[in-house]
Order: C-alpha cells, then structure tokens, then sequence
C-alpha cells in the first residue's frame, strides 16, 4: 500500500498537471509519517497533509521568489483539502479542520503582534495544529507533545 505522502505527491501531480514550472507543495514528513501509523479514513489523511502543506506554502506570499503561480497551487492544494475532508463524509470533521484553519491564522497574527509571549509554544502550536486537531477529533491515543517537538525541530 502506498504511504499518505505518496499518495499526496501523485494526486497533487495530476492536478496541477498542465501549469507549467509548478512544484508540489512540499509535505511536513514526521506529520506523514505519523498519518501513515494512524487508523483513520485516507481522505481525513489526505485532508489533514494537504492542508498543512497548502498552509505552508502559502506562508511563502511576500517573498521576492513568490509568483503569483504559486499562490494559486497553494489554493489548488487548499481546494483539495476541501475535497479530501468532503470526500471523508463527515462534516463535522471538516468544520473542526476548517476552524483549526480559523485558529492557525489567529495564532500567526499573536505571534506577529504580541509581546512578551511564549513564542516557542505558539510556534509549536502553529505548526503541529492540524495533525493534533485530527488526533483530537477521532480521540486518538497518541503522544501530542512528542509530535510538536518533532515538527517543531525539523523547522528550527
């Protein structure tokens, strides 16, 4: 059986078959790795790495090497996450995901405007949002801090 970010890689292929000079948005491989070992549906997997990879890549936007090309490949990765959590046929899952998109935004302007925060928690917060999300929704036994200073280490 293929990985989930195999599965990623050939599905966000096809659709960005035809843009010319496009890049797949890169996935986070420690939030791949633990989707792999986790016992949900595939789209709820396909959701939750494609919305954290869309995230991602969007974050890019205000860089000098950004085209307006890859703001909009981050919104195709975005619309599919939107197919993937539909396609998972639960709504309510979608809405908790579309809130933790609602909640990731909120954390990145705290992070950007307040002082005297701890900001090594909020990024921690911010990056490992949507897998914990996801852990937390279907009430999956594993180890949440452990996962955030995994993430948070492959990006400081």
């Amino acid at each position: 059986m293929d990985t989930i970010e195999k599965i990623y890689n050939k599905e966000i292929a096809n659709l960005l078959k035809g843009v010319k000079n496009s890049q797949i948005p890169a996935t986070n491989p420690i939030i791949a790795k633990a989707l792999n070992d986790i016992p949900v549906d595939t789209y709820a997997k396909l959701a939750t790495l494609s919305i954290d990879a869309s995230m991602r890549f969007l974050d890019q936007i205000g860089e000098s090497n950004v085209s307006y090309q890859n703001i909009l490949i981050g919104d195709l990765v975005s619309a599919y996450f939107y197919k993937c959590a539909t396609l998972n046929q639960d709504l309510q899952f979608l809405d908790v995901m579309t809130q933790a998109i609602s909640k990731q935004n909120e954390l990145k302007q705290t992070l950007q405007h307040e002082i005297g925060i701890d900001k090594e928690t909020l990024i921690k917060d911010i990056e490992s949002i949507f897998i914990i999300t996801m852990i937390d929704y279907y009430n999956i036994d594993f180890n949440k801090d452990q996962i955030k200073e995994e993430i948070f280490a492959h990006y400081n």
